[in-house]
């Protein structure tokens, strides 16, 4: 081993083991939520295990709860200070079984639902109950604040639960000035168990997710193009079987044959990955062969503004929300960019450079007007792209895509990307443009 090699192992390894030593306890004392029920079991947010694609403006927890014959699971919280929060049920293959988003959650008598179109985002009474039963989510209609153990048709059934926050407001907190939902099993007979609370067990991992992100090795490849396309190929996502399948053959050579034909029989197979069901994506992989930074361009969708605490539900942009991320093939997120803090023009357009650490822009800053992505380690990275909640006459949100047709039917909206050598030939040609 080279002794710049060891120097970088070394350093990983001792970052690792500051993150493992960190206390227990690892929220911070004015986090409500540092207490939660032992009901939840994970944590795969990117600053604790990192994994499945986490957007890092989120906030995630997972538990398994098998509901009691002739009982239900019940979940009482309250609804954080944030865009969005969601209730979902999974299969034992993480496939979607039921859901249940913020706005169509019916508030506790005398509290206020603060995601409706007009309501007080800033009420003081904002609490809610939901009830997991046994049974098929009905197609529709079917009791208020239900979740169900099994899909509409029968075929995902299961007992993993997941709670999601998407960018809580500023200084609230991950979770949103609010404590994790209580949960306890309710028996036939009606008696209730309450799960009891519990530390949060994990380490703070995300200073060694920064450590990795802004790490990258350098290496000098040659343009064989056998790692990815020159021109980046956003692509719908299906399935878990259809990313790993469609890997190999996104490269300079066959992506227009081999990954088309890929996706075709892959495409049938069952979604899953604990995908939000509200969100819709799009993916391409990226190569280092062709330059060391990345431009990425396309034109913003309008979402709604919340970050600052602003305190009235709004209605009428495009989506709900809006992200780009960089991550790597084993599913950790490296970096994220959303609706409330990308650099777009007076156009509404985006602009985001993507490299290592050492190869950032001078000009990928907010004063220039370019946003800035870490690639991480791997010379072949992954950018996705999440649209939540289209509004229904908005036409070009990935929900509206099918494999294939991500560029027509997206248009503007679907991100067009350049390699350039070097940070300097960016610099040259983006500029700096703020306030253009």
């Amino acid at each position: 081993m080279r002794p710049s090699q060891r120097s970088v192992l070394a350093a990983l390894l001792a970052l690792l083991l500051v993150g493992l030593l960190q206390p227990l306890q690892s929220a911070s004392a004015s986090d409500p939520a540092r207490d939660r029920s032992c009901g939840w079991v994970l944590e795969p947010s990117a600053d604790k295990e990192n994994i499945l694609f986490p957007d890092l403006a989120t906030r995630y927890l997972g538990a398994l709860v098998p509901v009691p014959a002739g009982g239900s699971i019940e979940i009482t919280g309250q609804f954080p200070h944030a865009r969005y929060m969601s209730l979902q049920t999974y299969s034992v293959a993480l496939q979607t079984a039921s859901n249940l988003r913020d706005d169509q959650i019916e508030p506790d008598p005398g509290s206020t639902n603060p995601f409706r179109v007009g309501a007080d985002r800033t009420a003081i009474k904002r609490s809610y109950t939901i009830h997991i039963v046994n049974g098929r989510a009905p197609a529709s209609g079917g009791p208020a604040n239900t979740l169900y153990n099994n899909s509409t048709d029968g075929t995902k059934y299961g007992f993993a639960l997941a709670y999601r926050i998407y960018l809580p407001d500023s200084g609230t907190g991950p979770f949103g000035g609010v404590a994790a939902p209580g949960l306890a099993i309710v028996l036939k007979d009606g008696t209730r168990i309450q799960l009891p609370t519990c530390p949060d067990p994990l380490p703070n991992l995300m200073p060694a997710t920064d450590f990795l992100a802004g790490l990258g090795l350098g290496l000098p490849l040659p343009p064989t193009g056998l790692l990815a396309p020159q021109e980046p190929h956003f692509m719908r996502y299906v399935n878990v079987v259809q990313s790993y399948a469609t890997d190999p053959t996104e490269n300079q050579y066959t992506s227009s044959t081999l990954t088309p034909l890929i996706a075709m029989l892959t495409g049938k197979l069952p979604g899953g990955l604990g995908e939000n069901a509200d969100n819709k994506y799009v993916y391409a992989y990226l190569s280092q062969e062709w330059g060391k930074v990345l431009l990425l361009q396309g034109r913003m969708p309008t979402t709604p503004r919340t970050y600052d605490g602003e305190p009235v539900t709004t209605s009428g942009q495009q989506l709900r929300y809006w992200s780009m991320c960089t991550a790597n093939r084993t599913t950790q997120t490296y970096g994220c960019v959303n609706d409330e803090d990308v650099q777009v023009d007076r156009n509404g357009y985006f602009t985001i450079a993507i490299s290592t650490a050492a190869d950032r822009p001078a000009n990928a800053t907010a004063a220039c007007g370019v946003s800035w992505l870490p690639w991480g380690l791997d010379p072949k990275g992954i950018a996705y792209m999440r649209n939540m909640l289209p509004r229904a006459d908005f036409t070009h949100a990935v929900q509206d895509a099918t494999f294939g047709t991500e560029k027509q039917v997206m248009g503007d909206y679907y991100p067009t990307g350049t390699y350039y050598a070097t940070p300097k030939t960016f610099e040259q040609a983006v500029g700096c443009h703020a306030g253009s």
